[in-house]
């Protein structure tokens, strides 16, 4: 990619997320469907572009998780809960050499106190969703689910770009919903 190629993506990238990046994830975080945030921001932008920009909202602020080797997590009727690490963040106040405050934010872990034989209830709750691999390897079956859900969750989960393999998706109201339809074993999710 030459200099200018690279300048003017990054200063379209700029725009973008000067232009609607805090209302795209304002309304992603409510678990809007990705034609519905495109209906309400008012810079035109691709439906493609909102839906990439959401996909890796979610992945960076965690609504949607790949389990790997170095994840800790585990299972419960069909929920995957992921262990949280206690991090503390403080800030030290410091001076600088020539009298200028500042001030650092500082990390400490704490440590887990729980017996390792007892099960702690804290952490995230995911439910994993294939809804990629049907869409590519079984439609009818993705069309069948996609029929049995309302409006409003069949938006959510065909504006997302689901990938040809299981995604994890944080257990909120909107995938209670839709996995209700999909699966009878979350009863005693709560």
């Amino acid at each position: 990619m030459s200099n200018s190629n690279y300048f003017n993506q990054a200063l379209h990238d700029m725009v973008f997320e000067t232009a609607c990046g805090a209302a795209i994830k304002r309304l992603a975080d409510k678990s809007f469907p990705v034609s519905y945030i495109i209906k309400e921001l008012d810079y035109p932008v691709s439906f493609e572009r909102v839906q990439r920009y959401v996909w890796q909202y979610y992945l960076d602020n965690k609504t949607l998780i790949y389990l790997d080797n170095e994840t800790n997590y585990r299972e419960e009727n069909g929920i995957i809960i992921i262990k949280e690490s206690n991090i503390k963040k403080t800030y030290v106040k410091e001076q600088g050499p020539y009298g200028k405050t500042t001030f650092r934010q500082v990390t400490s872990s704490e440590a887990d106190n729980t017996d390792s034989n007892q099960k702690s209830i804290n952490g995230r709750k995911y439910v994993s969703c294939d809804f990629g691999i049907l869409k590519r390897n079984n439609s009818k079956e993705f069309e069948n689910l996609l029929n049995r859900l309302d409006a409003y969750d069949k938006a959510y989960i065909m504006d997302l770009p689901w990938e040809n393999k299981i995604v994890y998706h944080i257990l909120n109201d909107r995938m209670l919903s839709v996995k209700r339809v999909n699966i009878s074993n979350l009863k005693n999710i709560m």
